[in-house]
């Protein structure tokens, strides 16, 4: 079992009586607290020892990225808690007196927890975005727990509470914080371009996929050749998002835009008309991405107490940057048993990051390098693509229109605008992901 694994029961308005986790957890001496942690902050038994002194307090001052779930054998209670910016992810899923939870999605399928049945709303977040918008998961009945939040379970009933919320209104920096040096040190990190992959690669990485991720061929490919290097830049780009960027979503909010549609607009790489000719109507009907907006952004943004740049920042910090590269960088790490560290996503230096002047930092910031599907796709992925595509999509994906899926790749091969690479290439990665996955919608 991968990371963090483990299961309660009882009958609902009584005590838990059976408690399962994975063999990496660990009791404390007196035996009352047991604890399956996945992160980088401190040890297990440190954190136990911790919170047998300190109770909740203890999780809530932890730095830097984590994911726990945490048996009191006295109280017949369990936590489950995700650091504040959801570095490292946790899932639950329930049913009545049950509670099961896991580092990864698919473990509470395999384990029998849940069905292999895709969510439609996230098959479209899929298709439109590359990515599995959060608080959605690929599989039905699966939830993320969602950062910066403590769960109780107790007597097969489930409460939460947040412990942090991101800054959203410019204050002073804290005098001496060493943001500028670990930026520095980030910056230093020479990035892997992507490279041109074929059809091994890509099957590779599809298998070793939790959640499906057009990104994620990518990473995973350039965590083997780079190794930790290869995410220890992890969230500048959503700390600092490009130029051209801002001022696409500056010019959505003046169009009168909200910040949802704003939003939802820039993350799409599919247009909904297009992705609606391609689906069966109740996948085109779930293609409004659900939006992680902060309670006070848009207040702020109203008073024009915030700037589009922090805006956008705070949006990609609580969607994109956790939906694709985080998400991407840890199944990536875990594959491949290499550290996953993230030094600009400390709480304290987010806090400090959203309060910095926007052009700062952003000039010697180069603009992400996006993958290339076009020239995949026309390239060393021509005929995977066309067997998934013209092919296995027939029974391995009822929901998707085959001829027009067939028309539209005939376009794209005779265009040389390569419209439309972006979504051939997720439905090329879906078909295979459910291929792979033996999973059904």
């Amino acid at each position: 079992m991968k990371g963090a694994f483990g299961y309660v029961s009882g009958r609902p308005g009584s005590p838990i009586d059976e408690v399962r986790f994975a063999p990496n957890a660990v009791t404390s001496p007196d035996g009352r607290f047991t604890l399956v942690f996945d992160g980088d902050v401190a040890s297990p038994e440190s954190v136990l020892a911790a919170y047998a002194a300190h109770g909740k307090r203890a999780i809530e001052s932890l730095r830097g990225a984590f994911a726990l779930g945490l048996w009191d054998a006295t109280e017949r209670t369990l936590l489950l808690a995700r650091d504040p910016l959801g570095v490292r992810p946790l899932y639950f899923a329930t049913a009545p007196g049950k509670l099961a939870f896991a580092s990864e999605v698919w473990p509470l399928a395999t384990q029998g927890f849940v069905e292999k049945r895709l969510s439609r709303r996230a098959v479209a977040s899929f298709l439109a975005t590359g990515a599995v918008a959060e608080p959605d998961t690929i599989l039905e009945g699966v939830s993320p727990l969602p950062p910066a939040t403590i769960l109780t379970y107790r007597e097969g009933h489930a409460r939460s509470a947040t412990y942090w919320e991101m800054p959203i209104e410019p204050r002073r920096p804290h005098a001496g914080a060493p943001f500028e040096a670990v930026l520095a040190e980030a910056l230093s990190t020479p990035t892997t371009p992507p490279r041109a992959l074929d059809e091994r690669d890509i099957a590779e990485a599809i298998e070793a996929l939790d959640q499906p991720s057009t990104s994620f061929p990518g990473a995973f490919h350039a965590a083997k050749s780079a190794g930790g290097a290869a995410f220890s830049g992890l969230g500048k780009s959503a700390l600092f998002p490009a130029v051209g960027r801002v001022l696409r979503f500056s010019a959505l909010l003046a169009a009168g835009r909200s910040v949802e549609r704003a939003y939802t607009e820039l993350r799409s790489t599919t247009p909904p008309n297009e992705l609606a000719s391609l689906v069966s109507p109740d996948i085109a009907d779930a293609t409004l991405l659900p939006v992680m907006i902060p309670e006070k952004l848009e207040p702020a943004l109203a008073r024009r107490a915030l700037l589009p740049d922090r805006a956008l920042a705070a949006l990609d910090l609580a969607n994109d940057l956790r939906d694709m590269a985080l998400r991407d960088a840890d199944v990536a790490s875990r594959r491949l048993g290499i550290p996953l560290r993230a030094p600009l996503l400390d709480r304290a230096l987010v806090e400090h990051a959203l309060s910095l002047p926007p052009p700062r930092y952003r000039l010697t910031l180069a603009r992400p390098a996006t993958a290339p599907f076009a020239a995949w796709l026309k390239g060393p992925l021509r005929s995977f693509a066309e067997r998934l595509l013209l092919d296995e999509a027939r029974t391995r994906a009822p929901f998707l229109d085959v001829p027009a899926i067939t028309r539209q790749w005939r376009h794209f091969l005779a265009d040389e605008r390569d419209l439309g690479a972006p979504c051939l290439f997720a439905l090329t990665t879906l078909v295979a992901y459910l291929k792979s996955h033996d999973a059904t919608i």
